[in-house]
């Protein structure tokens, strides 16, 4: 009874899972959270073969025999309590699902993407994207698929608010402000803290951000670039800075709350681990130590993680440092006078006659430029 009942883990065989090194210690020969060199020896050696959480679980394999093999195991363990795996029958197709990911120099088409057949007699079909535990992985395993769905979310949660809220004339800007930082932003920045964002992908996110503030100041881009309103006059008005304050400072929370985790808890070991094995020839793809390293310095921290994890063991302390504000927003906006009763009536249309003459040519400017665009890609 004891062996019907051994978990499927230990039934798999070992190489069929993926192996890293780690180094969870700090000071002088502490670990690294990017830059180390792949023959380093580490602390120890762990392996990584499933993701539970509740009822969802996700297992990670080095081959399709390891996964086929797998599958027909935990079909069998959760038979055995009277639970009930997934698998597609008759042509109908399954919600549990796989995926390939090929290495960095195959192609996807190259693999073997035909539907899995347990032994039970059902099937287990690929698929390209899944959903797991609200994030969207990707064949690829980069994060731009998951910031574009963000982004889609977050635009119907705009949306929806934007005629009676958002858009409204009567709602003052700070209220919109704290309505989109408490529930917009968090929409869109929702895993955010596991994310390696490329330049391209920040450049999404930020563009997108910067419209929605515009859309709360009632200001159009035209007006923008006539009357040259600043982004920072923008933010003070709302109370909401800049996308990349709050996607550093929700990253470095959390990597403050896994540096104060034992050395036990997977996180920890999977954020300062490395794999044994020489990297494939071409450019650098972005890591998580990197983005994590621009994070830290747009906070002024030390970069390495043997100088940032004694601050993170501070709770409270770590907590100011990465949620400090980068600048002050100071008073509600209130709109200026448009005149200034100090001036004489000379001066005051001399002053509007220059003013529009600025506006007049800046506007012409923007013409300009807006047509010539639109020939270019008519």
């Amino acid at each position: 009874m004891q062996a019907c009942l051994e978990s499927p883990e230990k039934l798999m065989p070992q190489d069929s899972k993926l192996e890293f090194r780690t180094n969870t210690r700090t000071g002088k020969n502490g670990g690294k959270v990017s830059g180390t060199d792949w023959t380093n020896q580490g602390e120890f050696t762990f392996s990584f073969w499933a993701s539970l959480y509740a009822d969802d679980a996700a297992t990670a394999v080095s081959s399709r025999a390891a996964l086929l093999k797998g599958a027909n195991l935990i079909y069998d363990h959760l038979r055995r309590f009277g639970l009930l795996m997934h698998v597609g029958w008759g042509g109908k197709r399954s919600k549990t699902e796989a995926m390939y990911c090929p290495a960095r120099n195959e192609a996807y088409d190259d693999g073997d993407t035909s539907d899995l057949v347990l032994d039970c007699g059902g099937t287990i079909s690929f698929t390209e994207t899944f959903v797991y535990l609200g994030s969207l992985l990707h064949r690829d395993l980069s994060d731009n698929h998951d910031v574009e769905a963000r982004i889609m979310k977050a635009s119907q949660a705009f949306g929806a608010l934007r005629t009676k809220v958002f858009g409204s004339a009567d709602v003052p800007e700070r209220l919109k402000g704290k309505l989109y930082a408490g529930g917009v932003l968090a929409i869109l920045l929702y895993g955010c803290e596991s994310w390696c964002l490329t330049e391209s992908s920040l450049r999404r996110l930020s563009s997108w951000h910067n419209k929605r503030i515009r859309e709360m100041c009632r200001v159009t881009m035209r007006q923008t670039y006539i009357h040259r309103i600043s982004s920072k006059s923008l933010q003070q008005r709302t109370g909401v800075f800049e996308l990349e304050h709050y996607l550093a400072s929700t990253t470095l929370r959390w990597a403050g709350h896994v540096a104060r985790m034992p050395k036990s808890r997977l996180p920890k070991r999977l954020m300062l681990s490395w794999v044994r094995k020489a990297r494939d020839t071409g450019g650098q793809e972005m890591t998580y130590g990197r983005s994590l390293e621009r994070h830290l310095k747009r906070f002024d921290l030390p970069p390495d993680y043997t100088d940032w994890a004694p601050i993170a063991q501070n709770r409270g302390d770590w907590r100011r440092r990465v949620t400090q504000p980068p600048f002050t927003i100071g008073k509600p906006f209130v709109r200026r006078p448009r005149g200034d009763t100090r001036r004489t009536p000379e001066q005051k249309r001399e002053d509007e006659a220059r003013r529009a003459a600025e506006t007049a040519e800046r506007q012409a400017n923007f013409d300009a430029a807006s047509h010539a665009h639109h020939n270019t890609y008519s």
